[in-house]
């Protein structure tokens, strides 16, 4: 796969409706493929089997949040899913936030890239490495993919393979002593070419065909850290273009993406105080799109001859997209903006802006303008999160790995984050303390 083709790959796969993402760097000589554009979508809503893979044909099931009987009930303040007669490889037994990795079949690299999601990630980037204590490592290894229910995905976009969760949760549990499966965050590994979705379980392709570890480190670089943000509540912050008939390719629709923790509505109320009218709205590139009033002057704005978006330096399309029967809350008309590049944030949190579009091609707002400002934009080109995206695993981290909930703050997060959980991650019930078992 062409690192260069994700975004017209992910979006033939969106028209038809999922953290993938990658790259990284490495020392030496090691040969490093290119990487121009945002990563490809790594979950979507609309997924049939209710994990977070957009692959076609996955066997992926929906089981988490049900006790044996079928109801739900929330988790109490300082009730940790237990894991034991596990390998620790990291971590202790007695921290809240437990994570395993699992090898299925001897995945190439699998050593390798688990030692750098430690080291370089939970060990090296805030917050986590501010909260290390919380975390745990396991490490297991399985056999028979076809047992499993791992299918490959015959795309590029989210992960390039997918299991049925069910069956990789009951081999799990042959293994290893665990109360609550749902409990514990799964990373699983195989040898499937490159990809990445987050959900209850988390799908990463490694690739036998990398020659040495530093090119596979170099194309997984922050993977693991940017789909497990998925499940502290953030979005991914990319887009995922325009349709032929001049629509944004959707991901979720704007009242749910808006629900994530890194995503909001016009001016960001989140993390900025106040912003600019529409009116001011002046200096992007597809700043004339709030101006065009028919669908054919909205869609034909830079475009070329094959109707294609035109893009910028940084591969941004700088076209219009047409809403057929929605107008927008920020623009006030049914053509706006592909993508936006321009602040409209004011007072906000430092190092934060409101730029609009995020998880992938809805009219929702995100913080930062480009990859290399946050890992939930693009991992490969990022080396930290934005300041929003930090803040929020923080309060995350903090409130879904206390006991404590007598602190007012933990106290109504905790309600607001599990019927977060509940209502608007479908494939996520449960984190640390916070959600459903």
């Amino acid at each position: 796969m062409q690192f260069s083709t994700f975004r017209l790959l992910s979006l033939s796969l969106l028209c038809l409706l999922l953290a993938g993402c990658g790259g990284g760097g490495s020392g030496g000589d090691t040969p490093k493929p290119e990487v121009d554009q945002a990563p490809p979508p790594s979950y979507s809503p609309d997924s049939s089997d209710g994990t977070s893979d957009t692959s076609a044909g996955a066997s992926g099931s929906q089981s988490g949040g049900q006790t044996a009987e079928g109801s739900s009930s929330r988790v109490r303040p300082g009730d940790y899913a237990s894991v034991a007669n596990c390998p620790l490889i990291a971590g202790n037994e007695t921290a809240e936030f437990k994570l395993l990795f699992i090898d299925v079949d001897k995945a190439p690299y699998f050593n390798e890239i688990v030692d750098d999601a430690i080291h370089n990630q939970f060990q090296a980037l805030a917050p986590f490495r501010d909260f290390l204590g919380h975390f745990a490592f396991y490490s297991l290894a399985l056999s028979g993919s076809d047992a499993l229910g791992c299918e490959k995905t015959g795309n590029s976009s989210g992960a390039s393979f997918a299991c049925d969760d069910d069956k990789v949760h009951q081999a799990i549990l042959q293994q290893c002593d665990i109360d609550d499966i749902h409990g514990v965050m799964k990373v699983v590994i195989a040898d499937t070419g490159y990809g990445a979705s987050g959900g209850e379980i988390i799908y990463l392709g490694s690739d036998s065909n990398w020659p040495d570890t530093g090119t596979a480190l170099y194309n997984l670089r922050n993977l693991v850290i940017h789909e497990v943000g998925h499940n502290f509540g953030l979005a991914d912050l990319y887009d995922g273009g325009v349709n032929a008939d001049g629509s944004v390719v959707t991901g979720w629709p704007s009242d749910l993406s808006r629900q994530w923790r890194n995503l909001d509505g016009p001016g960001c109320g989140k993390w900025c105080s106040s912003f600019k009218p529409a009116s001011e709205y002046t200096q992007s590139a597809s700043a004339a799109c709030q101006t065009f009033e028919s669908k054919h002057s909205c869609i034909s704005y830079n475009r070329n001859d094959d109707g294609q978006c035109e893009t910028n330096d940084d591969g941004t399309v700088t076209c219009c997209a047409w809403s057929e029967d929605t107008v927008d809350d920020y623009f006030g008309g049914q053509c706006t903006p592909a993508w936006g590049e321009e602040n409209i944030g004011l007072d906000c949190l430092q190092g934060a802006g409101c730029f609009y579009g995020g998880s992938y091609g809805n009219n929702s707002w995100r913080p930062v303008k480009s990859v290399s400002e946050s890992i939930m934009y693009g991992a490969v080109q990022s080396d930290a999160f934005d300041s929003v995206s930090e803040r929020a695993l923080s309060e995350a981290i903090r409130c879904c790995g206390t006991a404590d909930d007598s602190t007012a703050s933990c106290a109504a997060f905790r309600d607001e984050f599990s019927l977060f959980l509940k209502e608007h991650q479908p494939f996520k019930d449960r984190v640390g303390s916070c959600g459903f078992n």
